[in-house]
């Protein structure tokens, strides 16, 4: 197994270099570094002997003997990103280019959860010929409370599966495992690959059967002190109000999660609906009554962002989860009633942002938390 933990600084900045500026010798390294020939020389040969980089020519030089190019060796080592819903583990496949090669879906039960992760991963191996050694990690997403040093699945109050340690599969995978919050591991990768990887700062909100936030500080994800921090979905908006499945009343994931706009949305329409699918393809805004609902909804969103931008000051706010989806549907009204909110400390120019991966987004943030690993994205 690659000891991707004792990777140090240079090495990951070496790996960093060489993504984002392609083949590049040492002299060069060296330069944009600000290091000497020598360090340089002794990492990018610890790179070499581990397989991560290899020689792939030489560059020109005018004089004397042609410096040898470097490059990441992007076909021998990928991670591995698993989202596990409530039904559901969406996986894919990374490359070191921060591309997905491969992603799917399983089915699994709560019981045979380990299983169905060593299955998706033996599948992976064989469907592309891999060894274990040619991954570097596995991130894994969870829609709940996490324990991210002892590789706990703490609680999801809107999943059916709770404290649950995965530490046995790393030794049953000879892989590094990592976990993290689906809305943390979302707004990490959009900070990186997606919609906010031009601004340091910004605050993605997790729009699914429940309400999280991942928040992102000059371009690392926030934990907070016990890991729960961007739990937004349980601040109050409305006392004794509507009942949360946190057991309290009057959060705001009572009023904007997608089941609570779907009900909504039925209390008044004659023809009923299952799903975000099927409400927006019956929505008229000429109907007051749907009107109102998307209205009242949106006003809640609304209150939550405004909260984001006060206590954050972020460069924007991320619509993520299924909602964002709907940016064609939502994006013009939310703005519209965003700008009737009037208090002098909110900036004029609050940015709102939609997500670009999509439902994506954790999966892709997850592969992205072991390759992080190895070399700094950021």
């Amino acid at each position: 197994m690659l000891k991707i933990k004792k990777r140090n600084d240079y090495e990951r900045i070496i790996l960093a270099m060489l993504r984002e500026n392609g083949p590049m010798t040492k002299y060069d390294l060296a330069d944009k570094m600000n290091i000497s020939i020598p360090t340089v020389t002794s990492n990018v040969n610890r790179l070499v002997k581990d397989g991560l980089i290899q020689e792939i020519g030489v560059a020109d030089a005018e004089y004397g003997r042609k410096p040898i190019l470097f490059d990441i060796n992007y076909d021998q080592y990928f991670s591995i990103g698993l989202d596990i819903q409530e039904h559901s583990i969406y996986y894919g496949l990374m490359n070191l280019k921060l591309e997905m090669i491969q992603e799917g879906r399983m089915l699994h039960t709560k019981e045979g959860l380990c299983e169905d992760i060593k299955k998706i991963v033996q599948n992976i191996l064989e469907h592309y010929n891999l060894r274990h050694e040619n991954i570097i990690g596995i991130g894994i997403s969870y829609p709940g409370f996490v324990e991210e040093e002892k590789l706990l699945l703490k609680k999801g109050p809107n999943i059916n599966i709770s404290n649950l340690s995965l530490e046995n599969l790393t030794e049953e995978l000879a892989m590094d495992i990592y976990v993290g919050n689906e809305a943390r591991l979302a707004a990490f990768a959009e900070s990186i690959i997606g919609v906010s990887k031009e601004y340091m700062n910004s605050i993605y909100i997790s729009i699914k059967e429940g309400i999280g936030a991942g928040i992102i500080l000059d371009k690392r994800y926030y934990s907070g002190s016990t890991e729960l921090a961007g739990e937004i979905g349980h601040i109050v908006v409305k006392k004794d109000g509507k009942l949360c499945n946190c057991g309290n009343r009057g959060c705001i994931e009572a009023y904007i999660s997608i089941n609570s706009l779907i009900d909504s949305f039925n209390a008044i329409s004659d023809r009923k609906v299952n799903n975000l699918d099927e409400l927006f393809e019956i929505y008229d805004v000429n109907i007051s009554e749907q009107r109102q609902v998307i209205k009242e909804y949106l006003e809640y969103l609304t209150v939550l962002i405004n909260n984001a931008f006060l206590i954050f000051d972020p460069d924007c706010v991320i619509i993520g989860g299924k909602m964002s989806e709907y940016q064609d549907k939502i994006e013009g009204f939310l703005k519209e009633i965003m700008a009737s909110y009037t208090c002098a400390m909110l900036k004029a120019d609050r940015k709102i942002e939609f997500s670009v991966l999509g439902y994506k987004a954790s999966k892709y943030g997850a592969a992205l938390l072991a390759i992080e690993k190895l070399m700094k994205l950021t």
